[in-house]
């Protein structure tokens, strides 16, 4: 009786083993799925099309020799993949700045650019992430506070290409000391005090009348010259007829005309001798 006692505690204990065998299995399987969850996107990174990465490593720093193209990359939790966005991006600021004369006027800007990828690792290293805030939009305003600082007001208002260009420039070489390449910077809008706006704009209606009023008066001084030369022309004619004109060709046209005259068919008198120069004299003429 005491065998079968044994037997059946040996049993027992078989199972309560295997039992807790079993939930170790499955607690530890969970766990494994519960960290492979959390810690998914610390070890599958996907860089996506106009992107590129720069990966620090908790042990030997930033990787400073490669630069991770798109596609998936697998890294050790421990790491960090930092991903920018390398293609051309467009962002707008507004500045308050300086004319020449000290007059204050609000700038909105658009800027284009991208980082350089050639320069990416150098960029996380010396600036960061945020290297929009820190280097693109400083840097920008400091171009434009020395380029605005030329201008008066009204050139600054009606942004002459000059001034444009000027800005465009020096933040180009400026940005590119900064790992970044700038591809074009357009003012948007320039806001001033309203007096000195008011004042531009009549300066400007004025000025677009004067050219109005200008052309008016060449158009005129054109055709009065045109009326000039056409009125010496028939001077000229004139005299030229005049000269041409003798009084024996007089004569003989006279004579000429009388001869058709008189074979017409027409009633008429015809008086021989009695008009100028000796010329008949044509009198009456019913048709």
């Amino acid at each position: 009786m005491a065998d079968i006692d044994d037997d059946f505690d040996h049993i027992q204990d078989e199972r309560q083993r295997r039992f807790l065998r079993g939930t170790m299995a499955a607690l530890l399987s969970l766990a494994v799925l519960m960290a492979s969850i959390l810690l998914w996107k610390r070890v599958v990174i996907s860089i996506h099309s106009g992107q590129a990465g720069v990966l620090y490593s908790f042990f030997t720093g930033t990787d400073q020799g490669n630069i991770y193209d798109e596609g998936v990359h697998l890294i050790w939790p421990w790491n960090t993949m930092y991903v920018y966005d390398i293609r051309f991006q467009t962002r707008e600021q507004n500045y308050s700045l300086l004319t020449n004369g000290g007059l204050p006027v609000n700038l909105k800007v658009a800027i284009r650019f991208q980082p350089d990828i050639r320069m990416l690792p150098l960029l996380h290293v010396a600036v960061g992430p945020e290297y929009v805030e820190k280097v693109v939009f400083p840097e920008t305003e400091a171009a434009l506070r020395r380029a605005v600082g030329q201008y008066g007001p009204e050139e600054v208002y009606t942004s002459h290409r000059g001034f444009l260009e000027s800005v465009v420039v020096s933040s180009l070489s400026k940005m590119e000391n900064r790992y970044v390449i700038v591809d074009d910077v357009l003012v948007k809008s320039v806001d001033l005090p309203a007096t000195v706006r008011d004042a531009i704009e009549r300066k400007l209606a004025l000025h677009e009348e004067e050219k109005a009023f200008q052309y008016r008066l060449a158009i005129e001084q054109k055709e009065a010259e045109r009326k000039r030369i056409e009125a010496q022309g028939i001077q000229n004619y004139q005299q030229i007829i005049s000269k041409s004109l003798t009084p024996d060709l007089l004569r003989w046209q006279g004579i000429q005309a009388t001869r058709e005259l008189a074979t017409s068919q027409n009633a008429k008198t015809v008086v021989v001798g009695s008009g100028k120069d000796g010329l008949p004299l044509i009198l009456g003429g019913d048709r």
